[in-house]
C-alpha cells in the first residue's frame, strides 16, 4: 500500500512545528478583535484579546509581573472565568500559585514557556485550586518543564503527586519513546504544615500563613517577596488578622472575595432549581469559609498595601466591576482591581 503522506511528515515534525509557533494564530487575530462589531463578541474572541494583552505586557518587561490565570471561585464548569490560578514572572522565571481547572491552557496563552517554571505552590486541597496539577505536569513535561521544578503545599501533596504521575506512566512512556524524551517519573515535593518560611532563591523569598477555611486543614496564604515588589495571597479564608500581618506593607494583596447581594441571589436561584440545601445552611457555609468584599477592604487597610486585587470571585458573575470595587472601597482607600482572567498586575 502506498504512503500518501507528504515526504518528511511525522508526528515529531508536526509537534515541533506547533511548538515553535504557539501564538501565531492569536497574534493574527488581534486586528480583527480590535475591529469587532458593536454586538457582544464571542467569549473566544475575548479570551484571545486578553491573551494578546498579557503577552504584550509580559514582553515589555519592567520588573516582576503577576498574571491572574483564573479568577473564579468554586469548582463550577462552563463559565467564562477559569478556576483559581496565578503566575508571577521575575527575571524570566515563573512561579505558579494554585492549579485550578484551566491553568495549563491559560499559562500557554501568556506566551510563557513551560521551561521557565521554577516552582509550583498550592494553597489548599480543594479541587478548584489543585485539580489540574496532573495536566500541568504532563503537558508541561512535553514542552520543557524542567525536572528541577519543586512543588510546595499542604499534605498529602507528596503522595498525591506521586500517585498522579504514576497513573500516567503508560502514555508518558509512549510519548517519551516517540519524541526521545526522558520520562516524567517524579516531581520534587515539599510539604508545608505551618506558618513560616517556605523557600527562597536568588529572586524571591516565600512565606506561608495558616488561614481558616474549614473543614480544610491546613490551608495557607502566601507572601512572595521579590527584589522589586511584594505580592501576598490570602488563599481561601475568612477575614483574618493573620493575613493582614502577613501582607503588611506589601505592594499587592490578592484576596478572595464574595459580593453578598449576588451570592444571596445565586443561592436562592439554586434552591429554586432543586438544589438540595437550605438557604440558611448554604449561607452559613459561605460565611464560615470565605470573605465579604467589605471585609477584604478592611484587611487591605490593616495591611497597609498599595493595591488590592479581588480574585477567586464568588459568584464569578452577577456583579459589575463597579459594584465589586464599591463594596471593597467601604473600608479601603487604595487602588482596587477587580480580577479578570489573564489580567497582568
Amino acid at each position: 500500500m502506498s504512503d500518501s503522506r507528504a515526504p518528511g511528515f511525522s508526528r515529531r515534525s508536526l509537534l515541533a512545528g506547533a511548538a515553535a509557533l504557539p501564538f501565531a494564530a492569536s497574534a493574527a487575530a488581534v486586528p480583527a478583535i480590535a475591529q469587532a462589531p458593536a454586538v457582544q463578541p464571542p467569549i473566544s474572541w475575548a479570551i484571545e484579546d486578553a491573551a494578546a494583552r498579557a503577552q504584550t505586557a509580559l514582553a515589555a518587561g519592567g520588573g516582576t509581573k503577576l498574571v491572574l490565570l483564573g479568577t473564579g471561585g468554586g469548582p463550577i464548569a462552563g463559565r467564562a472565568r477559569r478556576m483559581t490560578s496565578n503566575v508571577m514572572v521575575s527575571e524570566g522565571k515563573a512561579y505558579i500559585l494554585d492549579a485550578g481547572l484551566g491553568v495549563t491552557n491559560q499559562f500557554g496563552r501568556t506566551g510563557l514557556q513551560f521551561g521557565q517554571i521554577e516552582s509550583i505552590f498550592i494553597t489548599h486541597m480543594h479541587p478548584d485550586h489543585m485539580v489540574e496539577l496532573l495536566p500541568l505536569m504532563v503537558i508541561g513535561w512535553m514542552h520543557g518543564l524542567r525536572p528541577e521544578v519543586v512543588a510546595y503545599g499542604p499534605p498529602p501533596l507528596q503522595s498525591m503527586i506521586a500517585q498522579l504521575i504514576a497513573s500516567q506512566q503508560t502514555p508518558v512512556h509512549f510519548w517519551a519513546e516517540d519524541f526521545h524524551l526522558t520520562p516524567l517519573t517524579s516531581l520534587t515535593t515539599n510539604e508545608i504544615t505551618g506558618d513560616g518560611p517556605v523557600m527562597h532563591d536568588e529572586r524571591v523569598s516565600v512565606h506561608a500563613v495558616l488561614v481558616e477555611h474549614p473543614p480544610v486543614h491546613p490551608a495557607f496564604g502566601y507572601r512572595f517577596d521579590f527584589k522589586d515588589r511584594s505580592i501576598a495571597f490570602s488563599g481561601d479564608t475568612v477575614p483574618l488578622v493573620a493575613v493582614a500581618r502577613m501582607a503588611k506593607g506589601a505592594d499587592v494583596l490578592v484576596h478572595e472575595a464574595m459580593y453578598m447581594p449576588a451570592v444571596d441571589h445565586e443561592i436562592r436561584e439554586q434552591i429554586a432549581h432543586g438544589q438540595h440545601t437550605s438557604y440558611e445552611a448554604f449561607m452559613a457555609h459561605m460565611l464560615a469559609d470565605h470573605s465579604k468584599a467589605e471585609d477584604v477592604g478592611r484587611i487591605a487597610t490593616e495591611a497597609g498595601v498599595k493595591t488590592l486585587v479581588l480574585s477567586h470571585l464568588t459568584p464569578s458573575a452577577g456583579a459589575t466591576d463597579a459594584e465589586w470595587r464599591a463594596a471593597a472601597a467601604r473600608n479601603f482607600a487604595g487602588e482596587i482591581l477587580v480580577g479578570h482572567d489573564l489580567m497582568v498586575v
